[in-house]
């Protein structure tokens, strides 16, 4: 499977935004401070346009 540019980003912000969310947890000790900074940042990814969902549709 190849990997355009668009997956890249989009692997390399959802990393990211997982990444702050496990440094923050393990500095704050609490599983519920992972889970709402993930779903914060990663949301805010999804409605800034940084992580975009692919459209399957067909393009004619």
């Amino acid at each position: 499977m190849t990997y355009n540019s668009k997956d890249k980003l989009n692997t390399f912000h959802l990393t990211g935004s997982l990444g702050v969310s496990v440094l923050l947890a393990l500095l704050t000790g609490s599983w519920v401070v992972f889970l709402v900074m993930s779903f914060l940042l990663v949301g805010s990814s999804l409605l800034t346009g940084e992580i975009r969902i692919p459209d399957h549709r067909y393009k004619r």
